[in-house]
């Protein structure tokens, strides 16, 4: 097999191909397979599995992406939990909802045995993904559509959870929810450089009871993040006061009285790539929601937004054609989950509705705080969403906070140390003293040269202030 992506390449080479085929053989009783199609995304490796029987069966073989380098101990556990949870989930769904997901045949969360990898066998779903056909839609077509997605959203708004996490399921079982229970999601994250890096990734999700004691929190890890990355960086105050300015915002985006009933369950990517339909002509009908991976219950404002497909990209300008027919989508859609909320509960608050309805602010707020990537781009579209286009605000704004208000000392202190990072950087040259530093390791790398600095300095003064 030939494959542009190294990681690729590399799971292909690791798995025995002829074993999993054999156990699936065994669990169909069959004499005979072969492999097909196979397709990869960003965390798993996917084939087709063609059986020879008489219904000419076809399954689906999917395996966790293997690290370019030696992976570690907790890299391999993070994996095998993201697969246990997966498992559950779908387990939990298929069990207890009428929300259609592949049925799973056979899995293994270790990459023990003559398989060698983590392993799921699934059954192929009938149809194509709504991606390949959404943007040719007729509106009736999409219509249609979003009633079904809406149907999906508010029986997952219906099964609650006491806590934010993912789902897994209890070894001795039990009788209906007793049989699963909740871990923090941060088990999922891949520890090191393939993973999310910061402090604010490692937050225990299962001890905060609603979205706005949890999202302070993150905003506070963020702060310490900051603070301790990148030592000397000349826009750390800028970064510190966009963070700031983030964490102020919590209390008028999250109401906690919303998380009283619970977390619902939330698909970790209900986006249209894995959303199954078919009779596209005709009358088109969701044959199944796939990749279950990150899914597990969330606070009630992380579940009630928008789907993605019917959400501009944050980095689109304005006149992107499909801008306009987001905006018509998303008042398909706030019209359609307003008339089912009313058949479902004629006498309730019809809270998912009114909840998904203003949830941009949410959205930027998430999407900016969250997610490195799309900072640039969202960040500023929250601080628009907030004061208006005036972009003579923000500078006054910053200014304000950092020159003469309460994030005056901050700023000192990044002033500070970016004075002695530059001193730093003076003496023992640029190849040593590197722009992505942490303060610890920044400390250690001064004071391994402490002879080489001058006693009256900038770096020696901040070394005595520290501890």
């Amino acid at each position: 097999m030939a494959s542009s992506s190294p990681r690729v390449q590399i799971t292909f080479d690791i798995v025995n191909w002829d074993a999993l085929s054999s156990l699936a053989c065994k669990l169909y009783q069959v004499d005979s397979s072969h492999w097909g199609n196979q397709t990869s995304g960003s965390y798993n490796l996917v084939r087709f599995l063609h059986l020879h029987d008489s219904h000419n069966t076809t399954l689906v073989a999917r395996v966790p992406l293997q690290s370019e380098k030696n992976m570690s101990t907790e890299h391999h556990s993070a994996i095998s939990k993201r697969i246990e949870s997966e498992v559950s989930t779908m387990e939990y769904i298929e069990s207890y909802t009428n929300i259609p997901v592949p049925h799973v045949v056979h899995y293994s969360a270790h990459a023990e045995g003559d398989v060698r990898s983590p392993y799921i066998i699934m059954s192929k779903v009938e149809g194509v993904t709504l991606v390949s056909v959404w943007d040719d839609m007729d509106d009736d077509k999409r219509r249609i559509i979003l009633r079904q997605v809406i149907d999906i959203l508010l029986e997952l708004w219906s099964h609650r959870f006491d806590k934010k996490g993912v789902l897994f399921k209890k070894a001795g079982g039990g009788k209906g929810k007793d049989g699963w229970y909740v871990e923090s999601a941060s088990v999922l994250r891949v520890p090191g450089p393939n993973g999310t890096a910061g402090s604010r990734y490692d937050l225990v999700t299962t001890s905060y009871a609603h979205g706005a004691d949890y999202w302070l929190a993150f905003a506070n890890a963020n702060l310490h993040d900051i603070c301790n990355e990148t030592f000397g960086s000349d826009i750390k105050s800028y970064s510190y006061a966009q963070a700031w300015f983030m964490r102020s915002l919590i209390p008028s985006l999250f109401d906690p009285s919303v998380d009283a009933h619970g977390c619902p369950l939330s698909p970790g990517d209900f986006h249209s790539q894995n959303i199954m339909i078919t009779d596209v002509d005709a009358n088109p009908r969701i044959t199944a929601v796939i990749d279950w991976e990150y899914s597990g219950p969330e606070f009630a404002t992380d579940f009630a937004q928008y789907p993605l497909f019917i959400v501009d990209h944050p980095a689109w300008n304005e006149d992107n054609p499909l801008h306009k027919r987001n905006i018509q989508d998303q008042n398909t859609f706030d019209e359609i989950i307003l008339e089912a909320e009313c058949n479902r509960n004629p006498v309730g608050g019809l809270p998912l509705s009114r909840l998904i309805s203003n949830s941009y602010g949410i959205y930027l707020f998430q999407q900016a705080i969250y997610f490195p990537y799309t900072y640039s781009v969202t960040y500023p579209q929250l601080f628009r969403h907030v004061f208006g286009d005036d972009d003579e605000i923000s500078g006054d704004y910053y200014y304000a906070m950092m020159e003469e208000g309460i994030l005056r000392k901050d700023k000192e202190r990044f002033d500070k140390e970016n004075k002695v990072w530059l001193e730093a950087r003076k003496v023992l040259g640029d190849d040593v003293v590197g722009r992505d530093l942490k303060i610890a390791e920044f400390k250690s790398l001064v004071s391994k040269h402490l002879d080489k600095f001058d006693n009256e300095g900038s770096v020696q003064e901040w070394l005595a202030g520290v501890n």
